[in-house]
């Protein structure tokens, strides 16, 4: 009797726990009860960064995969990190603390194949005691040695997978300090206090709502916010850490690799085969310039590994090009903020040698509109964005022999060609939901048009072929024309984006078009054999 009324407790706890838990945050994962983080540039020129957090967990997915575990990388040589407290509150109110082996001490896996960085650590913090409704505070501070780095400098994305309750960000600087600062794509207004021979600035934000967890958000698509600020006195200034970067093309190991890696006088030639290095011939090490502490090995060092983060690449590139009498120079991408806010290092985006192709920076040049690139010398300048043009005419064999059989006499066709463009390369992953509550900036503006000559040979007669269509809105404009040249049937279908960036209310309107445009792409033609 005593097992029974046990069972029944249970299930009575278990069930309130599930109707508290439900009702506490409807559609998430988890909550973020609390969510603070203070930035501090001390008198001495340390810096501090304190994080406290209060997640509660409501599903397993957020136990065991999404926050599980805390990561913290930093860089022992220069950087110390002390945990402050760490523990779990289960439902019941019990306090689980943190045992000593649940902080593990392991090489982030981006320096793994990097053995100049493998001195970095990243702390797991394995949380302990979860369960449905329970809730982890951890608190930890991490200080940094002054001079190791070249200025306070902070880009912190706002928004997180689960909703906050509360959220506090501030920055503290010794009074008379410069210091610039930014909430981009948000209006809350910081608090500045002067007290103790310090400015603080805070921004506080309530019940902020999660960023989606399987759409593409960023800055600069202006769906998400993030707070800037920096000590950097002015754009010159965050520049001349990027100058220190550059290799001189009359280094003698610049000029012996490029010797090495190309003989030829023909400029498409050489950049090609710089390219080639640059991309296969060194490994890539995806550590951030924050996390390298924003500076750069020397150029002997890089060349005579097998692996360079994207700033030792691009810079190295850069030398390369210079050294073969090509015109490069290093361009960085940052969010776009007010004339009198330079952007610091944390903000940027992606860094480019001009003259040198690569993918990442073709997608930067191709939503230039909505980012400041600048010069090594401070100043406006332009990324080279590629030509997505498409105007291709094919032609279509329509026999017997050629087509696939879908019933006696049947035979359906496939029109050639715009199933390799905008459908296969931006389709996927921008029209998978009838709506979106986020902005949805494209990686370029299609600009498509495939023409095909049907030739039928004799007996073959059209049973389904596309009925012309135009259909034009706000966002752009898809058609397809038929008609006859010579006797011979020509089909012409087109796309054309006007939008970059698609806001939820428009975003109905590119579905829309996507919707047709795929139709019209995939959908066979059909012959029947007379």
């Amino acid at each position: 009797m005593k097992n029974i009324q046990t069972r029944v407790m249970m299930s009575a706890v278990l069930i309130m726990s599930a109707v508290l838990t439900s009702s506490a945050a409807p559609g998430s994962e988890a909550q973020f009860d609390r969510l603070v983080k203070a930035y501090v540039l001390n008198p001495d020129g340390s810096q501090e960064l304190r994080v406290q957090k209060q997640l509660t967990i409501y599903t397993h997915a957020a136990m065991n995969n999404l926050y599980g575990e805390t990561f913290i990388v930093y860089d022992p040589a220069c950087q110390h990190l002390k945990i402050n407290e760490s523990y779990t509150r289960q439902v019941d109110g019990t306090i689980i603390e943190t045992p000593a082996n649940a902080f593990v001490e392991v090489l982030p896996s981006a320096a793994a194949n990097a053995p100049a960085y493998n001195g970095l650590r990243e702390m797991v913090v394995v949380h302990t005691g979860l369960e449905l409704g329970a809730t982890i505070y951890l608190d930890y501070t991490l200080t940094t040695d002054a001079g190791a780095l070249p200025a306070l400098d902070i880009f912190e994305q706002v928004e997180e997978l689960s909703p906050i309750k509360y959220y506090e960000l501030s920055v503290s600087v010794p009074s008379g300090t410069p210091l610039h600062y930014s909430l981009l794509n948000g209006r809350t207004s910081p608090k500045v206090a002067e007290a103790g021979g310090m400015r603080t600035v805070k921004w506080i934000m309530r019940n902020v709502a999660p960023r989606p967890r399987s759409l593409a958000v960023s800055v600069p698509a202006g769906n998400v916010r993030a707070v800037m600020a920096s000590t950097y006195e002015s754009q010159d200034a965050v520049m001349d850490v990027v100058r220190s970067w550059m290799y001189s093309p009359e280094d003698g190991a610049v000029q012996a690799l490029l010797e090495k890696i190309s003989s030829s006088r023909d400029r498409r030639s050489i950049v090609d085969k710089i390219h080639g290095y640059i991309s296969s011939g060194l490994g890539q090490c995806p550590l951030t310039p924050a996390q390298t502490g924003y500076k750069v090995r020397p150029v002997r060092e890089v060349i005579g590994s097998a692996y360079a983060t994207d700033a030792e690449k691009t810079s190295l590139a850069c030398a390369l090009l210079r050294a073969a009498g090509v015109e490069s120079g290093l361009l960085l991408a940052f969010p776009k903020t007010s004339e009198d806010i330079p952007a610091g290092l944390a903000a940027m985006q992606n860094i480019m040698a001009s003259g040198f192709v690569d993918p990442a920076d073709e997608a930067t040049a191709d939503i230039a509109a909505y980012l400041e690139i600048m010069d090594i010398d401070g100043k406006p300048a332009a990324a080279a964005a590629p030509d997505h043009k498409v105007d291709v005419r094919s032609t279509l064999k329509v026999s017997a022999s050629e087509g696939r059989q879908l019933a006696e006499g049947i035979y359906t066709f496939q029109l050639p060609d715009a199933v390799s463009g905008w459908l296969s390369a931006v389709y996927p992953h921008t029209a998978v939901n009838t709506d979106r509550p986020v902005n949805l900036l494209l990686p370029y503006l299609a600009d498509e048009t495939y023409s095909c000559v049907v030739e039928s040979d004799a007996g073959m007669k059209a049973v389904i072929l596309p009925e012309p269509v135009q259909i034009s809105n706000s966002v752009g404009t898809v058609s397809v024309d038929v008609s006859v040249e010579e006797g011979r049937t020509v089909i012409t279908r087109s796309l054309r984006l006007t939008r970059q960036l698609i806001v939820p209310s428009d975003y109905p309107q590119y579905y829309e078009l996507m919707s047709e445009w795929y139709t019209l792409c995939v959908s066979p033609l059909v012959f029947r054999a007379e």
